[in-house]
């Protein structure tokens, strides 16, 4: 069964420990970290929209950056490493059902 929602990446820069725990928690419950601060999402626009409020309460605009964009990979797209790091075989359940 393919997956149909969209994937997002969402990244962080944070400046304050204390924010940082509450965004990285957030994400860490939400997504599939891919590095520590960047994050793959399989979410539909409303569940972009909630996590992106719920971000947006804790970051401070002033230091902060939250980025969030679609994760579209194109023909000829790639990732180099070791087999067992490629960021599209995975066994987490929120990723199942897509073929990349």
């Amino acid at each position: 069964m393919l997956n149909n929602k969209p994937i997002w990446l969402i990244s962080y820069d944070i400046s304050c420990a204390k924010r940082l725990k509450k965004v990285h928690r957030i994400c860490s419950s939400e997504g599939w970290a891919l590095q520590k601060s960047l994050f793959l999402f399989c979410i539909n626009k409303a569940e972009r929209l909630l996590i992106c409020a719920k971000l947006n309460e804790i970051i401070d605009l002033s230091e902060d950056r939250l980025l969030c964009i679609p994760f579209s990979p194109t023909d000829g797209s790639f990732h180099q490493g070791k087999q067992e790091k490629w960021l599209l075989i995975h066994s987490d359940p929120r990723l199942e059902g897509y073929i990349l």
